[in-house]
């Protein structure tokens, strides 16, 4: 017969074997968003460097829709075994509780276990070639010499970009129309062509515009320049918009409850990639910028934005029902 005792201490055995048998088959990241855009390219970087740390493979799978909520709740209801993940963005854990709630079906701190950011990307304010205004003190100067708002596109309701537009609207008292579009290609084409004032795009997409002159740069959304706009100077630089800094950014996360044996294994694999200069060389080969933060710190990222975004969207009455 088994002592009582031993009997007690069997689920925490078995417990500990699965933890140091992790990983026993192959892991999936669940990318919340189509094939082919930034936040797929960092999942596949980074899927494929993670393999290699944890000796399985990681096979990204994408789960759009519902602006990255359906993918992002597949992950929160995933079994907690550290073999399916998330790669998490601040529209579906920081931005959408506040905007479209009905479409929200998980609580992004409670339900999640943050890993591993892995990197970020500024956004930036763009506008047509011929606007007479050349920086943010210009911007500001024409929206109120001009009686119409001045109108700006971005790649749809309730984004970080369209935020982050309404936090320097609101900062200044500018006059600004947003026009939502589904192709973001298409916001630079009309940009180009003057059938739109401004845009709020990603660094990737505005800066080709930008050095070549098509277009004109009058700020960047992180807190300092960005090494593909150099000239292009932050926000928070003019004294009305300190600190409106925001980045658009990209990390790991497991669904809660994950073992903590486990997770800690994810950490170190994770935190592993920024040590290998590979990896932020394949990030800045794409536009992306590095990040790395403690999970301690992402959590406290995730907490923050939300507040913060949620704020931006009641003072502007977003609400996607």
């Amino acid at each position: 017969m088994i002592p009582r005792r031993s009997l007690a201490l069997l689920p925490l055995t078995a417990s500990a074997v699965a933890q140091t048998a992790f990983p026993s088959r192959p892991l999936t990241l669940i990318v919340p968003f189509a094939a082919g855009g930034n936040v797929d390219t960092v999942a596949r970087i980074a899927a494929a460097m993670l393999a290699r740390n944890l000796g399985q493979s990681v096979v990204v799978e994408n789960a759009p829709g519902a602006g990255g909520t359906i993918g992002t709740e597949r992950a929160a209801r995933a079994a907690p075994d550290g073999h399916t993940l998330l790669l998490g963005v601040e529209s579906p854990l920081a931005i959408a509780p506040s905007v479209m709630p009905a479409a929200v079906r998980y609580n992004p701190e409670a339900d999640f276990t943050p890993l591993a950011m892995l990197a970020s990307l500024p956004l930036v304010l763009m506008a047509r070639p011929d606007l007479p205004a050349r920086d943010l003190a210009g911007l500001i100067d024409l929206a109120k010499r001009t009686a119409d708002p001045l109108t700006y596109g971005t790649s749809g309701i309730g984004t970080s970009l369209h935020l982050w537009a309404e936090t320097l609207a609101q900062r200044a008292e500018l006059k600004l129309e947003h026009v939502p579009y589904r192709i973001a290609a298409q916001i630079a084409q009309d940009v180009l062509a003057g059938r739109l004032d401004l845009a709020v795009l990603t660094v990737t997409s505005a800066a080709p515009l930008v050095r070549d002159g098509r277009a004109r740069g009058l700020a960047v959304s992180s807190a300092r320049e960005h090494s593909s706009l150099p000239g292009v100077p932050p926000a928070s630089n003019h004294p009305a918009f300190v600190g409106t800094g925001m980045l658009a950014w990209q990390g790991v996360l497991a669904p809660a409850r994950t073992p903590p044996g486990i997770a800690d294994r994810l950490m170190t694999a994770l935190d592993a990639l920024h040590a290998d200069p590979e990896f932020p060389r394949q990030l800045e080969l794409v536009g992306m910028t590095p990040w790395r933060l403690t999970p301690e710190e992402f959590a406290r990222l995730v907490a923050e934005d939300s507040a913060r975004y949620a704020a931006v969207a009641r003072a502007a009455k977003i609400r996607i029902e």
